[in-house]
């Protein structure tokens, strides 16, 4: 999760599983299949796939730790190479929505491309393909460099295209790029209408097959009775942090710290 969580990311099932002691000495992030040794051997194919989890499970890990704001993301339970995500823009043009994405990442990581960022909820964008709801981030990312780019990069990066709207050469919706270019009211009027339509798309259930999976983010309609009672407990937790905050005291008129009247 990002945004919203500081604890470490513990996956159950094969990332509990230890990989037995060997001789290759390449780092866990961006590891090659490839040994390193002078007998030019391989790694036991069946030690790859652990590698490939533990790589990924350290990517989310970084990710975690940036708590990039407004934006939820989980990988799948089924497989390491789908995380699902939602992003809640907290200001701009599409302030309110809530747009759900699946980040697909290549069976051949760390030796491959970016990964593909497929908005499920329908986003009228400039960089988002109206048919397939790809996001395209190529511009962004014209060399996917093994160790260099991370997977943060690209989370960050779909996050600030919701604020700072690209006006690319290449579009991928050229209505979007044309109404941006040419006509703002208009644009802007698309845009309120794609958010109030993620407002409803949020509550309807997975469409794809590989969104069938214990991790899949699905949402309910605020009921009093279900989700009140959780709601009070954590706006009274937060009430009650704010008063055992502990605030340094400066007397009026005093440059000293600390410092307080004798009367």
């Amino acid at each position: 999760m990002s945004g919203n969580n500081d604890d470490a990311f513990h996956r159950t099932g094969s990332f509990r599983r230890v990989l037995p002691p060997g001789n290759d000495t390449t780092g866990i992030s961006g590891i090659a299949v490839k040994s390193t040794n002078t007998n030019n051997t391989y790694i036991n194919e069946q030690y790859i796939p652990f590698f490939l989890e533990y790589t990924l499970m350290s990517e989310f890990n970084i990710l975690s730790k940036k708590l990039i704001p407004g934006v939820y993301v989980i990988p799948a339970d089924k497989t390491p190479f789908i995380w699902f995500g939602v992003i809640f823009p907290r200001y701009g043009l599409y302030k309110n929505g809530v747009f759900r994405f699946r980040l697909l990442i290549d069976k051949n990581w760390p030796n491959c491309d970016y990964p593909k960022v497929i908005f499920e909820t329908p986003l009228f964008h400039p960089l988002v393909n109206p048919d397939t709801g790809e996001m395209s981030i190529q511009y962004h990312f014209p060399e996917w460099k093994k160790g260099v780019s991370r997977i943060w990069h690209v989370i960050d990066h779909v996050s600030k295209s919701f604020y700072d709207i690209p006006r690319t050469k290449t579009p991928e919706n050229l209505e979007a790029a044309e109404l941006l270019k040419t006509d703002n009211e208009k644009y802007m009027k698309k845009c309120e209408d794609c958010v109030k339509q993620s407002q409803i798309d949020i509550y309807k259930q997975p469409m794809h097959s590989e969104n069938i999976d214990p991790n899949y983010l699905l949402f309910d309609v605020y009921d009093e009775e279900i989700h009140g009672t959780l709601r009070r407990s954590w706006l009274q937790q937060k009430e009650n942090d704010n008063k055992t905050q502990n605030l340094s005291w400066v007397q009026p008129g005093s440059l000293e710290p600390f410092s307080r009247s004798n009367t």
